[in-house]
């Protein structure tokens, strides 16, 4: 479909279209509402696992030279703006919105070039370990003073934005929507062989997947039906590995790796409780947000264990939807593992507050409704 005069094209811009875990920008994607999303990236990767049209590959024509010269422009926080104009002027493109911190940055150049409001969203890592470094903290400092707007998944990211030098009236929530009508409810504390908890996560620090495992192997002698599935890989995998093989568990914990989401969400299905000890990572890394994951168990119905990091308690009403402790506290952790566990009559309540929170607050199509307005207020602040 060609875009029609009376409707917002909205260039959202993410290198690469689009990293394994990125589904929630593909949410936004596949449920835009009141304008017309099109995707411009740097690098095509496995587009079949996240479907959508058009997307415009603009370093597609590139010979080598060229690409030599455009892979150095990255490296120095920019993107060729001639890479990009053909197509936002092709599209008709009224706002672009450029997806985690840095390729706000590097589309700077693209955004003045082509005379159209930014808007950027940061997501954690971006805002957390990339900050630390004074290369990036000089930059993202700029992209605060030229890009108009910047959206944080929950308060707490918010205000971090601020202290790094965001504009307070520049800086807004938008939360992460899900698919409500793809991730059914099913009620949680009926008697079964078997207690599944379930991580379903990177395997990178601010995931606290090895205390997960620790957590498990504390209360697994108490509760001999529960068992611990773990969905994930990534840099931490040695020691995951680790933990696991001080378990001792055998069978009673398994890995499965990287799965579909389709398989992701049949798991939730599965699933019992769901344990996420989310930190800050000891190089600065944190969920920014809270993890996609947590907001798509409470929707499932399933019960969240988790800490009280970034914007999880956004997310997690404690002793309401879920659990929470400090980071870093294995016992406190453990204990309300085994609290979960022994009150199946407690899980089910908490699944059904938690789907009722999601529905009230996570909705992606609700959610795609407020990105809208924000869109249509840039596209006035500055006609092109």
């Amino acid at each position: 479909m060609g875009p029609q005069a009376q409707e917002l094209t909205v260039a959202h811009l993410v290198t690469p279209y689009l990293f394994p875990t990125g589904t929630w920008i593909h949410g936004q994607l596949v449920h835009a509402c009141g304008h017309r999303p099109i995707v411009l990236t740097q690098k095509l990767e496995d587009p079949a696992r996240f479907p959508f049209s058009p997307v415009f590959e603009v370093t597609h024509s590139l010979d080598r030279a060229g690409r030599i010269r455009n892979r150095l422009l990255h490296l120095a926080g920019r993107f060729d703006p001639r890479l990009y104009l053909p197509h936002l002027d092709r599209e008709r493109a009224g706002v672009l919105h450029a997806h985690l911190g840095w390729e706000g940055v590097r589309a700077l150049p693209v955004a003045r070039a082509s005379g159209l409001p930014m808007v950027t969203s940061f997501y954690g890592r971006d805002a957390g370990r990339l900050a630390r470094l004074p290369w990036w903290g000089a930059r993202f400092r700029r992209l605060f003073r030229e890009g108009d707007l910047f959206l944080a998944e929950g308060p707490a990211l918010a205000e971090h934005l601020r202290r790094l030098g965001c504009p307070a009236g520049k800086a807004r929530v938008l939360h992460l929507g899900i698919d409500l009508e793809r991730i059914r409810f099913r009620e949680r504390g009926v008697p079964a062989a078997t207690v599944e908890v379930l991580v379903s996560a990177s395997f990178r620090a601010k995931k606290g997947v090895p205390a997960a495992v620790r957590a498990f192997a504390a209360v697994a002698p108490q509760f001999r039906q529960a068992r611990l599935r773990l969905l994930g890989d990534g840099p931490e995998r040695a020691q995951v590995l680790e933990a696991v093989r001080r378990a001792g568990l055998g069978d009673r914990i398994v890995l499965e790796g990287y799965v579909s989401y389709e398989r992701h969400l049949a798991a939730l299905q599965e699933a019992e409780i769901f344990l996420a000890p989310s930190r800050i990572a000891p190089d600065g890394d944190t969920e920014g947000g809270a993890p996609v994951a947590v907001i798509e168990a409470q929707a499932a119905g399933v019960p969240v264990v988790s800490t009280r990091h970034a914007d999880i308690p956004e997310v997690v009403a404690d002793r309401v939807t879920g659990l929470l402790s400090p980071e870093y506290d294995d016992d406190a952790l453990a204990r309300n593992l085994a609290w979960m566990l022994g009150n199946p009559a407690a899980r089910a309540e908490m699944g059904r507050h938690g789907r009722a929170r999601a529905e009230q607050a996570f909705d992606a199509r609700k959610i795609a409704g407020e990105a809208a307005a924000i869109y249509a207020e840039l596209a006035g602040r500055r006609p092109r």
